[in-house]
This record gives structure tokens, C-alpha cells and sequence, in this order.
């Protein structure tokens, strides 16, 4: 694009020389004149590419910025909720701890008031005794037995209700500790769900000014996203060349194994036929069969095992980070009008720059694109994990990768404010899946 802006300036400077030539027709031109325009000319295309090289790499981190900040809105509006749940559950608790305490409270007055009217009961039949008189006043010693077991009987229910005062004081003790602490936790979580909720607000406000500039250079813009489509479709041409190249290769492999195995054991049995002794022949073709066998028994079960991991395979990066772009084709949720296709999912990382291998699995390829810097493909059976967008790599063809292994360092762009963003894609041979729904 920038090309063909650089021929039409070059044009139109041509055509106004041209013009000013057929204008005055009997003016000389001397060779000073000639080179001073020729230079004039030169500068103005120069400076032109400076300013669009500028503009270019302007959007451009505008643009990343404006992913980044998505990402951000949907991270905040994620621990909104979160936050906001943990708040409805706190006042659930608050509401029912409260209930109790009224309850327990209501409880305790009665036992209390219970005993004190058995107590005043008690000193008003007997106000002038005391215990020995009350016992020693009876006028049998029926009627004195029935006196200490009365009395034995009132110290039991005493005590029981002292007991029952004291444990209902105790749980009530304890439940308002109980509501003080999640009163204080509410209170918190109250202030940490205004400050996101202040954050995200921010964030929306940082978006708008971001969206708004992206919006007067759409001529820009478009270029870019005609740019990066460009460079992801390239990206998909190469991957399933790669893999449709792999894929021959393992089935001529397979075919070779099974010829030899074949050749081998019809050799066998002649050899077996004329000498009559086939326990020393028997064994190479079986050697070689089993080889092939096992080969595609190991294959199988990497596949097995990859897909029973489904969900809980180890994310591609340590430490934080955001997907700055989903799987798929979607619609820019600020910029109208503009779709974009992704065959993986963008990750940006915030902790660790490197990328790591998401299970076991042997390299299949490296090589690199432009847009995407160092790719590296590593197949788990009939499943291929690709990361892209990587500045070194700790890997090579052939090499055995067990989970979590470092892989390579992720590309850090100048232009995009130095954001280490990995590229992630996942595939079942050529078929495109959602990484997203594979990684924890």
C-alpha cells in the first residue's frame, strides 16, 4: 500500500513538473534547476513514508493498547461479579447470624426470667429458714426425706439452668463475633467492589480516547487490519502445509514399515521351508512388526491421554496474563464494521515472558513468519500445539518436550509498548479448535 502511495506522489509531481514545462515552453531549464527539483521531489516522497511509517506504527500500538484494554474491561467485569456475589452472600449471612442472635437473645431473657421467679418462689415460701431448719422442721422422717430430695432435686434444676445460661450466653457471645467479623468483611469487600467499580469506569473512559483516535485514522486502521489478516491467512497456509507434508511422511513411513514387515516374514517363511527350522527366522519379521505395532500403540495412547486432559491442560504461561483475543471470528466490540479471524487465542503475558509446553510431545517444526517472529509446533499424537510470536526458542525437530517444559521467550514489540503476546493455536491434525476450552 505504502508502494503504490510513494508511485502516485512520484505521479503527481511529475505531472505538475510536466504541467509548468508545457505552461512555458520557451523557458530553459539548466541542469542546477533540474537537480534542485529532482531533490525537492525526493524529500517530499521521504518525508511522506516518514509520516506514514509514523501513523503506521502509531495505530498500531493504539490498536494494542485498545485490545489490551478489552481484555481488561472483561477481567474487571469478571471480578465485578465476583465481587458482587461475595457481597449478596455476605449479607445472606449477615441477615441470618442477626436472626439467630434475636432468637438466642430472646432465649436467654426467658431462661433468665425463669429463674429468677423459681428463686423468688423459692426465698418467699421459706424466708425465715434455712436449709437445716427447713429439713429439720419436718414432722417426720417422711416428711424430712421428701425435704432433702426436694431440695437435691431444686440444686440439679439450678444448676441445669445455670448451665443452659451460661452455654446460650456463650453462643450468643459467639455469634456476634461471628457477625462483627463478617460485617468487617462485607465492609471491605463494599470498598474493593467501588474501586473496581471506579477502575473499570477508568478503563472505559481510556477506551473511548483510544477508539476516538483509531476513528481518524482509518485509513490507517484498515491497512493494518488488511495487514495482520494478511499475515494470519499466510500463517494458516504454512501450518497446513506443514502438517499436510507431516502427515504424508508418517503415512509413507507406516506403508515402509509395513512393507518390510511384510518382506521380511515372507522371507522368513521360505527360509523356514527349506531348512525346516523356524524358531531362528520367526524372530526379525517379529522384531519389526512389533516396532511398527508399538510405534502406533504410543501414538494412540499420546492421543488418548491428550484428549482425556481436555480442560485441565497446563496454560502456555506462567504467572498472570490476559487473552487480548478470543478464538474465531469476531466482531471489534468498539470499531464498527470491522470482523477479525483468529485461529488460536492472544495471550498477553504479565508475569513470566516464557512460553511452555501445555503436555508431552515430541517437535515437529520451527521456522519463522513474518508478523509471527519464531513458531514452534509440537505433536501430541494426532493433536499439534503451535506458539508463535516467540523471540528465541530452547527447542529444535525431533526434540522430546515433557509438560511445562520451557519452549522459548516471547517476542517483546517496540511498537506495541514492548507487550510480550503469544500467539496459542491447537489443532486435531489440520482441524482448528478453541484452546480456550483445552487449557486451565
Amino acid at each position: 500500500m505504502w508502494r503504490y502511495t510513494i508511485l502516485v506522489i512520484i505521479a503527481l509531481c511529475m505531472g505538475l513538473c510536466a504541467d509548468s514545462y508545457a505552461a512555458k515552453p520557451r523557458q530553459k531549464r539548466d541542469a542546477a534547476k533540474v537537480r534542485k527539483e529532482q531533490q525537492a521531489t525526493k524529500k517530499a516522497i521521504t518525508e511522506t513514508t516518514r509520516k506514514l511509517t509514523v501513523n503506521t506504527r502509531e495505530t498500531k500500538k493504539q490498536l494494542a493498547r485498545l485490545n489490551s484494554l478489552n481484555s481488561e474491561i472483561t477481567s474487571k467485569g469478571q471480578q465485578i461479579t465476583q465481587i458482587q456475589n461475595g457481597v449478596d452472600s455476605l449479607n445472606a449471612s449477615i441477615s441470618h447470624i442477626s436472626d439467630s442472635i434475636a432468637i438466642l437473645d430472646k432465649r436467654m431473657e426467658n431462661l433468665r426470667q425463669s429463674y429468677i421467679a423459681s428463686l423468688r418462689k423459692l426465698q418467699g415460701s421459706n424466708t425465715s429458714m434455712s436449709t437445716l431448719s427447713f429439713i429439720f422442721s419436718s414432722e417426720s422422717f417422711t416428711d424430712a426425706y421428701r425435704r432433702i430430695r426436694y431440695l437435691q432435686q431444686f440444686d440439679k434444676w439450678r444448676k441445669r439452668k445455670a448451665g443452659d445460661i451460661n452455654a446460650t450466653a456463650a453462643l450468643l457471645n459467639e455469634r456476634k463475633n461471628k457477625l462483627d467479623t463478617v460485617q468487617r468483611s462485607h465492609t471491605a469487600a463494599l470498598i474493593k467492589l467501588n474501586k473496581a467499580r471506579k477502575e473499570l469506569e477508568s478503563t472505559k473512559a481510556e477506551t473511548d480516547k483510544v477508539v476516538a483516535n483509531l476513528k481518524s485514522e482509518s485509513g490507517s486502521l484498515k491497512a493494518l487490519l488488511k495487514e495482520k489478516q494478511e499475515q494470519a491467512r499466510r500463517l494458516d497456509r504454512e501450518l497446513d502445509k506443514i502438517i499436510a507434508e507431516e502427515q504424508a511422511r508418517i503415512e509413507r513411513q507406516k506403508k515402509e514399515a509395513e512393507k518390510k514387515a511384510a518382506a521380511a516374514k515372507s522371507k522368513g517363511n521360505t527360509h523356514a521351508s527349506s531348512s525346516g527350522s523356524s524358531t531362528s527366522s520367526s524372530s526379525k519379521p517379529a522384531s519389526s512388526s512389533n516396532t511398527a505395532t508399538s510405534v502406533a500403540a504410543a501414538d494412540r495412547a499420546l492421543t488418548g491421554s491428550f484428549e482425556a486432559n481436555k480442560g485441565r491442560l497446563l496454560f502456555p504461561v506462567s504467572g498472570k496474563y490476559r487473552i487480548v483475543r478470543g478464538f474465531g471470528r469476531q466482531k471489534h466490540p468498539q470499531l464498527e464494521h470491522v470482523e477479525t479471524e483468529n485461529s488460536g487465542i492472544d495471550i498477553e503475558a504479565l508475569g513470566s515472558k516464557n512460553a511452555r509446553a501445555v503436555f508431552e510431545g515430541t517437535v515437529s517444526a520451527t521456522f519463522r513468519q513474518p508478523g509471527y517472529g519464531t513458531i514452534v509446533m509440537i505433536r501430541h499424537g494426532n493433536y499439534l500445539t503451535i506458539y508463535a510470536n516467540l523471540d528465541g526458542i530452547n527447542v529444535k525437530n525431533g526434540d522430546k518436550v515433557k509438560t511445562g517444559q520451557t519452549i522459548g521467550t516471547i517476542l517483546t514489540d517496540p511498537d506495541e509498548e514492548n507487550r510480550a503476546i503469544l500467539h496459542f493455536e491447537l489443532r486435531k491434525e489440520r482441524t482448528k479448535l478453541n484452546p480456550s476450552l483445552w487449557v486451565r
